[in-house]
């Protein structure tokens, strides 16, 4: 616990990164980074896609880890429903380059290339959080909060 608060002490202190955070109580990522990203938030246009790179060293092996993605709106949650392959992050879990999906290999930094389409359906909003989390059995395994503007 006192590393992931010193960690974040550290990025906010440093100006870097500053569009994310970890979530409360669940593994975070160690860095993220994202095209659509700078500064202290994302902007993405409704039809384009809100993509970026995590690197997590998971503490345990996991089968499976299917995404949820939520956009909070007046803090209240609104699921983004993801179509195959982005439902299921084994499908974008790299390491060196080369898809390593799951079971996840324990203290092994691995890249999760994140990937959003906003489709039309998605609800546009100004400077909201987008959280992005691999569940394993209904339970947050690893999650990032995000800052992002999606707009028409």
């Amino acid at each position: 616990m006192f590393k992931l608060v010193a960690l974040t002490v550290l990025l906010a202190l440093s100006g870097t990164q500053a569009f994310w955070t970890a979530c409360p109580g669940v593994l975070a990522p160690t860095s993220v980074t994202s095209d659509v990203c700078s500064g202290s938030s994302c902007n993405v246009r409704l039809g384009q896609d809100f993509s970026g790179v995590a690197t997590v060293s998971f503490t345990r092996a996991h089968a499976i880890l299917t995404t949820r993605i939520t956009i909070y709106i007046g803090g209240v949650g609104v699921d983004i429903p993801q179509d195959a392959p982005h439902d299921n992050i084994c499908n974008s879990l790299f390491r060196d380059g080369v898809l390593t999906g799951c079971p996840t290999t324990p203290n092994v930094a691995t890249e999760w290339r994140i990937n959003l389409t906003v489709t039309s359906n998605t609800p546009t909003v100004n400077n909201a959080r987008v959280r992005f989390e691999g569940l394993e059995n209904g339970v947050s395994e690893v999650c990032v909060d995000v800052m992002a503007s999606i707009v028409a």
